[in-house]
């Protein structure tokens, strides 16, 4: 699968998004879609901290993926690595500064097949990253919004 790049412009300070898009504890009242999120690791965030994070529509059941923080480099990104389907999967959330006292969020995602059956529905997949990418764009919108107001930290 060809990288994935999501971005979204917030009038916010890289280290006000920063707060919020790496307070996982509150992930679930920031992002629309992330029904719950539970870090499995003991002490602070770090890079190979485990999160457990379920996300869904409301009201009904939704998905639930453990992912492990590959690359923590506060104040401007972290990596995330997962698996499901016969997928892994890494994606990477970049707060850069942009104008002023803005910043860029980025989102970069990258998925390779594990298995036979994955790479025979790999064309599939690459379908499926249209609403993938849509779904980036929210949660990005989501994080701005929330760093915006001045919640999240």
């Amino acid at each position: 699968m060809k990288p994935m790049l999501c971005t979204y412009e917030s009038s916010a300070t890289p280290e006000r998004v920063w707060a919020v898009a790496s307070d996982f504890a509150n992930a679930g009242a920031h992002i629309q879609a992330i029904q719950k999120v539970v870090i499995v690791t003991a002490g602070p965030i770090r890079a190979g901290t485990v999160i457990r994070e379920t996300r869904g529509a409301p009201g009904r059941r939704g998905t639930t993926l453990d992912l492990t923080i590959s690359a923590w480099n506060p104040p401007r990104s972290y990596a995330l690595r997962g698996s499901a389907a016969g997928y892994e999967f890494n994606s990477e959330i970049r707060c850069v500064p942009s104008g002023a006292s803005g910043t860029r969020l980025e989102m970069e995602i990258v998925g390779r097949p594990l298995n036979f059956v994955a790479k025979l529905f790999s064309p599939l997949f690459a379908l499926m990253s249209r609403v993938m990418v849509k779904q980036c764009a929210k949660d990005l919108a989501d994080i701005a919004r929330v760093a915006e107001r001045g919640a999240g930290s």
